[in-house]
């Protein structure tokens, strides 16, 4: 009932405000009285290190205010970043199997959340052990503000920053005290959010303290509550395994039985009982053949769409002035974070069933049984705590008569992350459960009664799931702790000004030192090393360390001032030496050149060159596992294995039946690290301009284009890379990433995918960005209120290899090209969605104490493989069904070989169109006579629903677009 009530009240709270409008007294704007002159302080502007007056640089910086971040309706920082339309595909907690720690990050440009340097306060975050910043240790109460530089920066603030910068501003003085309460929920009763927080902050002529408390709730949302993620594959059958994507580990179990097939549990039956023998003939009449077309099991509903979280944090900052000239600054945070990941039950694969357990209703021993206990799901359960503190002097002199500031600081964070995972199985002791068994005083032992296994449970796989007792899972189940670590101390000194009087102004520069350490590891449960997890591959330690010392100096040299044709002309050099442990050495340059043509016309420009040092992960990373969606190009039900007779010929030879379909959607795909990694480079070039035309008051319009190349980039190769290149490709090296169950004895199903292995590498394909960023900025008064329109775009006009090849040319690995990439969906992997056009458009009204803001999202249409459903409709023996695909008949080339081996055939490879879409938002506010602030807002006010993407696993939908449901949230805020 209460998601009903709160729908409703913020639906009056809004006509209220609407309302409010029509009465409201317009006030008389106030001016500066004439002759008055303000002293403006030279600040320093993200993406330089001098303090300068002039907001504008060379370089393209996007800044949110506190109130830009309240007017969004949301809660995190994450969820505003996520957002901007520089933001490609990032990682939250609408993200479940594929990001079960919780974290959350952003990726600009969309080559990856750890080519994003994140900073805070001007200096660097703790970074986690890839390289990438978990933005929920961030609390969003306390950000005073948020740049985005939309460039590379390495020369400015060394490794990372090749795709751009964040960084967030914390607040540090207030005074008085002000209070936070936020509620919102869906329209469907679910994934309720809460937030509450509270500052107090004072001042006096020398000191200034402030403190913030807060905490956030964020309830779940299941994948079974939203039509579109109800069944595995949108459109299909949800218990359709094979062709489909429902999961063949049923919770009636699978069992290949000799002379007799593959069998599972009649529905209707009851199968074998609990502390009670199974006689043969339970076999031969409660159990029938396994049918794949209703035998599948749909895990979709017990997944979520939406984690659930709780963060608490403290933050405090305090300023005193020393002397006259001198200030000390510190500042402390600690913010914890529980969330939890949740999936279907354990599939119990390649299980081995003796003929002596009182369980085996068949009387042989079975190999290969199948078996998944649905009422004990998988869950992840994380507690994060972060603490971070800094201290720093800073403050000015003069000198020839020259003003200089200058600063030095310390800064020591530390993140540890708790990982419990409950609902898996010891193997040993599972073997043990599954092995012989006997009955004693009507109790169910393992072993015989001659020598009994204490301790143990005989474990009950031919009886469904009312065929367990919680005495069976206590006695097989496990709960692996993982813990991960990372650890930064960051030591800089800086110091600029100006320094000698040229022709176009005060040449000014910025210089320092900096010296970092950077430590982590990951220690999986002592059970994930030795491979005593049942279906987990064994997991090994990652730990590491490097150290770099850094010295930079920037310069920012006036070339013109006030002569025709430029109101000013601006030089901007940078250069960065580092100097790291663990490769050597590295310099990386930057220029830019401002021209203010006229006070209405400025033009901008940049070249930079960048490096990303390879991670501790990446670097020292043991193997680890996942399970992501791949087509295996060997399953007999294919198409390409259908059309190719080469492709059959590599599967016959890799010792693959002709008859082989492939069983289940996802692959077991193992990863780790390479300490023998090279840092990636990058160069960035940038071109703009910003007009902001006299005769139209408040009126501002930029355009920049920039292009981006990323050489050397570290990746690994995706489990469908892998597989394609191998048998579709004949690239040999790739086949022995690949193992098989050759035998059946482990899935039941001869010739099924054992483990696809990627391990970090650096490609010389690299990668490359190119596109636009276009923006309008609108600020103007009337007689019925103040209004602010902006518009901002990000096109992106190329991504793809390194020269833009053409797709089917060499790249630099030797391989056939993909071409551009842009408009491509990658099924939720490091790209996501790559949208040719992401839009937004905001209009805000305020007069007096009423404000109304309306916002637009847009994102253009994207394709995706759509072979998946082509397949699973043919084998249906449904091909209308593939009509689900937008282009169920597309036929292209497929590029195959290597080097100058490079040859093409046309293949039918049916697409799928995921349609353009926009999202509006609409919020209000009424700030009240006792200094009280009312809002209320509707996020996705038409209930728009995301496009069905048919390759996105788990979901049916890019994670990247909203979670189906108007999502309602009021909030008061009172300050004293």
């Amino acid at each position: 009932m209460h998601s009903r009530t709160l729908a409703r009240s913020i639906q009056l709270v809004l006509a209220g405000i609407v309302a409010g409008t029509i009465t409201a007294p317009v006030v008389a704007q106030t001016q500066t009285p004439d002759g008055e002159t303000n002293r403006l302080e030279p600040v320093v502007v993200t993406g330089s290190r001098i303090k300068r007056v002039d907001m504008e640089t060379s370089q393209p910086v996007l800044t949110l205010e506190r109130i830009d971040l309240e007017r969004t309706g949301l809660t995190s920082v994450y969820d505003v970043l996520s957002e901007l339309t520089t933001n490609g595909a990032s990682y939250g907690l609408q993200v479940n199997s594929a990001n079960t720690s919780g974290s959350s990050t952003v990726d600009l440009r969309g080559c990856g959340a750890n080519r994003t340097l994140v900073l805070v306060n001007g200096r660097r975050w703790v970074a986690e052990l890839d390289g990438s910043v978990d933005l929920s240790t961030v609390p969003f109460a306390a950000i005073e503000r948020v740049e985005v530089l939309k460039d590379g920066a390495s020369s400015i603030y060394g490794a990372d920053a090749i795709c751009g910068v964040v960084n967030i501003t914390l607040r540090d003085t207030f005074d008085g005290a002000q209070a936070t309460v936020y509620v919102g929920e869906y329209d469907k009763g679910d994934g309720r959010r809460e937030s509450y927080d509270a500052t107090w902050g004072g001042s006096n002529e020398t000191t200034s303290l402030l403190i913030n408390l807060a905490h956030t709730h964020q309830e779940s949302v299941m994948d079974g509550d939203r039509e579109i993620s109800f069944a595995p594959l949108y459109g299909f059958p949800p218990n359709t395994s094979f062709p489909g994507r429902a999961s063949p580990t049923n919770p009636y179990g699978s069992f290949n039985v000799p002379g007799r097939g593959l069998l599972t549990l009649d529905r209707s039956a009851t199968g074998c009982r609990p502390n009670q023998p199974c006689a043969p003939s339970v076999g031969l009449s409660d159990f029938r053949p396994y049918d794949n077309r209703t035998d599948g099991y749909n895990f979709a509903p017990e997944n979520y769409l939406l984690q659930p979280q709780d963060t608490q944090s403290v933050f405090g900052a305090v300023r005193h002035q020393l002397t006259d000239n001198i200030r000390l600054r510190a500042d402390m945070l600690y913010n914890e974070r529980t969330s939890q990941a949740r999936l279907a039950a354990q599939p119990l694969t390649g299980v081995r069933l003796d003929a002596n357990s009182i369980y085996n209703p068949f009387g042989v021993t079975l190999t290969g049984v199948a078996f998944r206990p649905t009422i004990n799901p998988r869950t992840y359960n994380v507690d994060q705590d972060t603490v971070r503190y800094s201290v720093g002097l800073d403050g000015q002199f003069d000198l020839w008569d020259r003003g200089f500031y200058w600063d030095v600081n310390y800064g020591y964070a530390d993140n540890q992350l708790v990982q419990i995972k409950r609902g898996f199985f010891h193997s040993a002791l599972f073997a043990q459960a599954t092995g012989p068994s006997f009955i004693e005083a009507g109790v169910a032992r393992c072993g015989t009664p001659d020598a009994p296994i204490a301790g143990c449970v005989p474990f009950n796989l031919a009886g469904g799931q009312a065929g367990l007792t919680p005495e069976m899972f206590s006695a097989v189940t496990v709960a692996p702790r993982n813990v991960t670590y990372q650890e930064s101390n960051n030591a800089t000194a800086n110091i600029s000004g100006e320094i000698l009087e040229l022709p176009g102004g005060m040449l000014s520069f910025a210089a320092g030192l900096e010296y970092r350490k950077e430590a982590g590891y990951f220690d999986p449960d002592p059970l994930t090393q030795s491979g005593q997890v049942l279906g987990d591959v064994p997991a090994t330690p990652t730990r590491g360390s490097y150290d770099l010392t850094e010295a930079y100096l920037e310069l920012a040299v006036p070339l013109l001032r006030d002569v025709p044709f430029a109101k000013s002309l601006e030089l901007s050099l940078a250069t960065r030496h580092s100097d790291y442990s663990n490769f050597g050495t590295t310099n990386n340059p930057k220029a830019g050149l401002r021209w203010q043509v006229v006070d209405d016309l400025m033009f901008r420009g940049s070249y930079s060159e960048g490096f990303r040092a390879p991670s501790i992960s990446e670097l020292f990373a043991g193997q680890a596992t996942g399970y992501p969606n791949a087509m295996d190009p060997c399953s007999s039900g294919s198409s390409i294995f259908q059309e190719s007779a080469d492709v059959r010929a590599r599967c016959a030879a890799a010792g693959v039946p002709t008859d082989y379909d492939q069983s289940a959607a996802q692959v077991r795909y193992t990863s780790g690290g390479n300490p023998n990694l090279e840092p990636e480079t990058a160069r960035t070039r940038t071109l703009g301009f910003v007009y902001s035309p006299g005769y139209v008051e408040g009126l501002s319009v930029m355009l920049d284009w920039y292009r981006l190349q990323i050489a050397n980039n570290i990746g690994s190769l995706g489990a469908q890379s892998i597989l394609d290149d191998c048998y579709i490709g004949n690239v040999t090296e790739r086949c022995a990433l690949i193992t098989r169950d050759l035998a059946g004895t482990e899935f039941g199903n001869p010739g099924e995918i054992r483990q696809v292995l990627g391990i970090n590498r650096n490609f010389d394909a690299g990668l490359e960005v190119e596109g636009y960023d276009f923006t309008i900025d609108y600020r103007f008064a009337t007689g019925v209120g103040d209004f602010q329109l902006n518009w901002d775009n990000a096109y992106i006009a190329y991504y793809g290899d390194l020269n833009q090849p053409a797709r089917g040319e060499r790249n630099g690995d030797d391989a056939p090209s993909s071409g551009n990439q842009v408009g491509t969906q990658f099924n939720n992997s490091a790209a996501g969605s790559l949208w040719r056009l992401q839009s937004r458009l905001s209009a805000t009204w305020s007069r007096d104490s009423w404000t109304a803001t309306l916002g637009a999202t847009y994102t253009s249409a994207v394709q995706e493989n759509c072979n998946g459903v082509a397949n699973t409709a043919a084998n249906l023996g449904q091909p209308e069904l593939s009509r689900l695909c937008s282009n169920p008949d597309r036929v292209i080339n497929i590029y195959e070989g290597t080097g100058e081996s490079i040859s093409s055939r046309p293949s039918r490879q049916a697409e799928n169109t995921l349609d353009a879409t926009w999202y509006f938002d609409a919020q209000g506010s009424w700030k009240t006579p006792w200094n009280g602030r009312i809002t209320a807002g509707i996020r996705n006010l038409f209930d728009k629903d995301p496009p069905v993407c048919f390759s996105c696993f788990a979901n049916n939908f890019e994670s990247n677009y909203r979670i189906p449901g108007r999502f309602y949230y009021m909030s008061y805020q009172q300050t004293f």
